[in-house]
């Protein structure tokens, strides 16, 4: 498939997801709603991955670190996990085009940041009710079992590995700031998926 499809398709995912969110805040949380967004938000990596052009497959990242930038300052909300959200995948996306990172890497990084932490946070809300926001146990055990599932699904490593690499992403989610956890559980979980 030529590039400038796929990169039209990974867009109007994207607009069709955050349009879809706004029906969404009649049945969800605010909170709800923006994990679900965090959620789905993360299978672009699949037509982004098929794109060859470097050029290309880093503009959907570039586009949305300048709209989530606008958007951010406009609404007077949380600037940072929005920006570093498609800077953690700029960067993975740049380091795979140098040969650093496998696509699998990837993939996995970029899944058990969608996919675990925005479980994670779901999970907490669910189980912990009253936390306002903060980390929870049952967020962390959910970020673990959910990412242990991504690993063994898109990396190479054996099973115990995969388990062992869930609970250090985790954990790593667990102990990070709010917000900059969009940055440290992608480039760990394809870091560990790439040198294991």
């Amino acid at each position: 498939m030529n590039d400038f499809p796929l990169l039209f398709l990974t867009f109007l995912y994207v607009v069709i997801i955050l349009l879809f969110s706004f029906v969404l805040r009649r049945f969800l949380s605010e909170e709800g709603t923006r994990k679900f967004v965090h959620i789905a938000v993360s299978f672009t990596v699949f037509p982004v991955m098929l794109i060859e052009s470097p050029l290309l497959r880093f503009t959907g990242p570039v586009v949305f670190i300048i709209v989530n930038l606008i958007l951010g300052k406009l609404g007077g909300g949380r600037i940072l996990g929005l920006v570093l959200y498609p800077l953690s995948m700029l960067l993975l996306l740049i380091a795979g085009s140098g040969d650093l990172l496998s696509q699998a890497a990837i993939i996995t990084g970029v899944l058990s940041m969608g996919l675990g932490d925005g479980s994670a946070a779901l999970a907490g809300m669910c189980f912990e009710k009253g936390k306002g926001g903060k980390k929870t146990f049952a967020g962390s055990l959910c970020m673990a079992v959910v990412t242990a599932f991504v690993f063994l699904a898109f990396s190479s490593l054996p099973w115990y590995l995969c388990i062992l690499s869930a609970v250090c992403v985790s954990s790593i989610e667990a102990i990070t700031p709010s917000g900059f956890d969009n940055f440290t559980v992608p480039v760990a979980a394809a870091v560990l998926a790439e040198v294991l």
